[in-house]
This record gives C-alpha cells, structure tokens and sequence, in this order.
C-alpha cells in the first residue's frame, strides 16, 4: 500500500481507539469459536519501534491482562479454551488466519491491537522478516491450548463457556471497547 494511500485511510484517534473492526466466527466441526467477537483496533499507537514493546506491555498490565513474553502464534490452527488473548502488533506486518477455515485472513501492522476470545482459532499465515508481537492473556494461569482435533470437543466447549469476561479492555481500560461491545453477549 503506498504511504499516499495509508494517508487517505487515515482515521483520527479517538475514533479509531474506540471503533474497532468486528468480526464473529461461525463453529466448525473442529473448531468451537465464539460468540464474543474478535476485534482488531487498528493503529492504536504511533511511535518508534523502541517505545512501543514497553507500551504495550505497560498497557496491557495496566489493564489486568498477563503479558506472556514467550507467546508465539503457531502457523496451524489453534486456540485457548480457558483465557482470552490479546496481540499487539509492534514490528512489522502480517496475515493473521482467524475464526479457521470460514474464518478471515486479516492484513495487521504495526500499531493493530488484536482482541481474540476463548475458542477462536488462530494461525499465522505469513510474516515479513521483521514481525513482532506482544501477547497478554485475560487469565493468570497456564493457557489451555487446542489445536482443533476431533477428540476436544465437548470437553473443550464447557471450559470455553466458563471463561470470565475480562475485567478491562486491553488498551482503552475501563472504557467501553471490549467491555461495551462484549458486554451482555452470552457464550455459546
């Protein structure tokens, strides 16, 4: 996309913070998915690539959510029964494979936030060298992880269904974000 274009898309801050990209997923046979929706905030920050790792870390525990220095996204599908994830993107560009086989392949870059709830499947699609991201878990304990094979459900649908709501969006806190737009939608 050429930087004549990303200046066309330009959307202002407090409106970009507070209006993500929706995107619900169907279940498949392997895959439980959600009714919570997956949301990609699109460039939340600008800054320079030395500031926004310790941003989105500060952010992220700011906001009750367990950064995981360790977090990689596996290029097969996956996803997390008892937690609830969230990606920010500070390096970089990608293709993130979400919601499985039905589901999208979403374009993210650096300054995307990438809110994924329990059950929805991941994959990483493609990457340039220099991707990076940084992961926060809603949950303080060990992430539950599927791969979508034929033997995890129903097992893995009753722990999805007992996973608690976050207490505060990963970036906006006690805003609305995440806690307006899941507020009230009830698990599958």
């Amino acid at each position: 996309m050429s930087k004549k274009n990303k200046q066309a898309e330009w959307v202002p801050w407090n409106l970009r913070r507070t209006n993500p990209d929706i995107f619900y997923f169907k279940e498949e046979e392997h895959i439980p998915n959600s009714r919570l929706p997956v949301l990609i905030y699109r460039g939340v920050f600008h800054m320079d690539d030395d500031c926004c790792e310790k941003w989105l870390i500060e952010k992220f525990i700011t906001n009750k959510w367990i950064y995981n220095q360790d977090h990689t996204v596996f290029e097969y599908d996956h996803y997390y029964t008892n937690t609830h994830l969230v990606l920010g993107v500070c390096l970089g560009e990608g293709q993130l494979q979400i919601g499985g086989k039905l589901g999208i392949t979403a374009h993210v870059e650096k300054g995307d936030v990438i809110v994924i709830p329990a059950g929805v499947a991941l994959r990483l699609a493609s990457t340039g060298n220099d991707f990076k991201l940084v992961a926060a878990y809603s949950f303080e304990g060990v992430p539950e992880l599927r791969k979508g094979s034929a033997g995890d459900r129903p097992a893995a649908d009753t722990t999805i269904a007992s996973t608690q709501l976050p207490l505060l969006d990963p970036i906006l806190g006690p805003e609305e974000g995440l806690l307006h737009i899941w507020n009230g939608v009830p698990y599958k």
